[in-house]
Parts: C-alpha cells; structure tokens; sequence
C-alpha cells in the first residue's frame, strides 16, 4: 500500500536533515568553526534511526574507531558529508517513487 502522507512525511525529514548537515557544513568551511555537540547529536541519532546510514557506519566502525571526544572537526564533517551523500540518494529514491 503507498499512503502518500507517510511518503510526504519522509521526503520532508530527509530534506530537513540534508538541510540540517549542509548548514553545518557550510559554516565550518566558511567560519572553521563546528558545533561540535550538535553536530555529534546529529550523526549519532541518524547512525540509531536510518538503516542505510547504520550499515555503512557499522562497516567503517569496524575497521576504524576513534571516540568522538578525540576525532578532529575535519573528520566530523566528513561523516556529515558522508551521511548527506546517503540521504540524497534516499531521497532521489523516494521522488523517483512518486
């Protein structure tokens, strides 16, 4: 069954949390300033929450594991980027859908 509120729903929430890293993105290459908390908040609820995101991370954690307290603001981007790349394919999939 396709119930087009809950495909709505997801579009918008992958488009809110692309916007969300994008502007975090944004002002650490602008600023070189990070808001390291949230930014760790946001990979870290995406990493419990989408399934995709949870995969590849699971895969990269097992090679390579640093805590986030001594990962470099540079490397916290790069998941951003990296978890921005997913959900851009995720929502490229959703609108192809519709």
């Amino acid at each position: 069954m396709n119930d087009p509120i809950k495909k709505a729903y997801d579009i918008a929430s992958i488009r809110k949390d692309i916007q969300e890293r994008q502007q975090m993105i944004n002002e650490f290459q602008m600023t070189r300033r990070l808001d390291r908390d949230k930014a760790i908040s946001k990979i870290q609820e995406l990493r419990i929450t989408n399934e995709n995101i949870a995969a590849v991370t699971a895969v990269k954690l097992a090679q390579y594991s640093v805590p986030f307290s001594q990962v470099s603001d540079e490397n916290i981007v790069a998941e951003l980027k990296m978890q921005m790349d997913i959900l851009s394919a995720e929502l490229a999939k959703e609108l192809s859908e519709q």
